[in-house]
């Protein structure tokens, strides 16, 4: 079996529900914990398994679950604050060091005189 986003966020909860039962985190702790393993898996995986096309929404969303689960431990302002400062860090890296995407164009070839075209021989 290939690893891949949604098998990570299987164990991820598995793993959070698991030591919830245990009772080593209490409610708003198992939140937490949940939610940083999924932001972490999302994080991971936007590296290692995500088409490179992906790789910035998912990068984008793991920061953002992961900086979710800061509310368990900072005052949930400076946890937004630091959301919105790692999601604009996160696009001057993609504007700055990601590849300049490939214009398309409605032509898929060079013009060529009328004459020379199957159209214009038939008449």
């Amino acid at each position: 079996m290939k690893p891949s986003w949604g098998i990570g966020i299987v164990v991820a909860v598995l793993v959070s529900i698991a030591v919830g039962l245990l009772g080593l985190v209490s409610l708003s702790g198992f939140v937490s914990l949940v939610l940083v393993l999924i932001g972490l898996w999302t994080i991971v995986s936007a590296f290692a398994f995500v088409e490179r096309k992906d790789r910035t929404f998912y990068a984008g969303w793991g920061i953002v679950i992961t900086g979710l689960s800061l509310g368990y431990v900072i005052p949930l302002q400076y946890a937004l604050a630091l959301i919105l400062l790692a999601v604009v860090v996160l696009i001057l890296v993609t504007v700055f060091f990601g590849k300049a995407p490939k214009l398309y164009t409605a032509a898929t070839s060079p013009p060529s005189p009328a004459g020379e075209t199957p159209a214009a021989s038939a008449i």
